[in-house]
């Protein structure tokens, strides 16, 4: 299964706070991966996936119009505190 991970900006600045974008892009690769059947045609079916990493932060990834898998931060207690 080949496709491409974009991240937000808000993906890319909690990854520079919790590790690195290749970690996450291979954990975004796994995640999908993991979906049953055909990850991506999974992904398409229930609109977004979402994960967590081990400290808590959560991602969630959604399919772009041209097949690419775009990942977000969607909860993460450091922004949350900043608001």
């Amino acid at each position: 299964m080949s496709f491409d991970v974009v991240f937000t900006r808000s993906a890319q600045s909690v990854a520079a706070d919790h590790g690195d974008l290749p970690t996450l892009e291979e954990r975004t690769r796994d995640e999908i991966a993991d979906l049953p059947g055909e990850g991506l045609e999974e992904l398409e079916k229930h609109f977004f996936h979402a994960f967590a990493l081990d400290d808590g932060t959560e991602f969630i990834c959604s399919l772009t119009a041209d097949g690419a898998v775009r990942v977000d931060a969607c909860a993460n207690e450091d922004l949350s505190q900043a608001a």
